[in-house]
């Protein structure tokens, strides 16, 4: 059996680990940096924990402290507490030792170190969402790593708009899981410039790479982080990345898409950019790919929200999005 002093002595590390874990995610967001951790629909949920936590801190805090003046049994029979200090430290070193590195460590965002350690993918990442094949019909033949050629993308009819007739014969989805990135790429084909835009960044390039030889040849624009690493042979290739979120960090997934530059970038990895150019169908491992053939390359700031999250629906998103410009 515990000692009375024992008892209370880790119910009050109890309520500290409570008291600390509350304040630092109150802290986290006060400062806007939730975003660095969690996906926004769980940084809403994180968010209801602060003042549980601080109820449960208060409760051991009271049981620690009074619960023997009030005649409440503090042997502890039925949940042990650990006794040896070996234990104790463990127990609560496997808590204390995060929040203190959590609380003296910057906040910051992913970027080329832990993408090469995870393994940065240059073709649409997230499978399991939408299970999607490639287009048999209207196949352009392949192109090798870093062609030479160029292509011109369709010109736009009598009118300057494409009719729904023709889009719907050119975007037909394979399967029913694709009939979301069909419609999202009859709306960005019509686009003089595609925007890969943060709030649809991972839909838009999964439409784009689903019907990459429509889009050959189209104008884009497009911000990530330069990405570097021994895969992207020549002194003109490197990837603009983002790190794709589905509920933290942890599960997180680099993605980006090839840049080939007329000369050497001058960027340092972890440099924001935006890239505007073309889409090209290219390989890389005998992989189909998409590539950008940069025209204009313009260092930014990181974005306030440097991850990217996937849209229920990202037709309507597309749909708000141009509406509100």
């Amino acid at each position: 059996m515990n000692s009375t002093f024992s008892i209370r002595w880790q119910y009050g590390m109890r309520s500290l680990l409570m008291i600390g874990l509350a304040v630092y995610i109150i802290t986290l967001s006060q400062s806007n940096s939730l975003h660095y951790y969690l996906a926004p629909q769980m940084q809403k949920l994180l968010l209801l924990c602060p003042v549980p936590l601080l109820f449960i801190a208060l409760a051991m805090a009271w049981h620690g402290i009074a619960g023997e003046q009030e005649g409440e049994d503090l042997c502890d029979c039925e949940h042990p507490l650990p006794q040896s200090w070996v234990k104790k430290t463990l127990v609560y070193g496997m808590l204390l030792i995060p929040l203190l590195f959590a609380s003296l460590l910057p906040n910051q965002a992913l970027g080329s170190d832990m993408a090469a350690k995870k393994g940065m993918s240059f073709t649409y990442p997230n499978p399991d969402i939408r299970r999607k094949t490639d287009i048999q019909t209207t196949k352009a033949p392949e192109v090798s790593m870093l062609p030479t050629g160029s292509s011109t993308p369709a010109s736009l009819p009598p009118g300057g708009k494409w009719s729904q007739e023709t889009l719907d014969k050119l975007f037909v989805p394979p399967d029913k899981y694709n009939v979301e990135f069909a419609e999202l790429a009859k709306r960005l084909y019509q686009q003089p410039t595609i925007q890969i835009k943060p709030e649809i960044f991972s839909e838009t390039i999964g439409a784009i790479e689903l019907y990459k030889h429509a889009f050959e040849g189209k104008k884009v624009q497009v911000t990530g982080f330069v990405y570097k690493d021994g895969s992207l042979p020549g002194n003109g290739l490197f990837a603009v990345g983002r790190f794709l979120v589905m509920c933290c960090t942890a599960d997180a997934m680099p993605f980006g898409i090839i840049v080939q530059s007329k000369k050497a970038p001058s960027f340092d990895k972890d440099t924001w950019v935006t890239i505007e150019g073309t889409l090209h169908a290219t390989q890389k491992g005998n992989v189909p790919v998409l590539e950008i053939r940069s025209e204009k390359i313009t260092a930014v700031a990181q974005p306030e929200s440097p991850y990217v999250y996937t849209q229920a629906d990202s037709v309507a998103t597309f749909d708000r999005l141009n509406a509100a410009h």
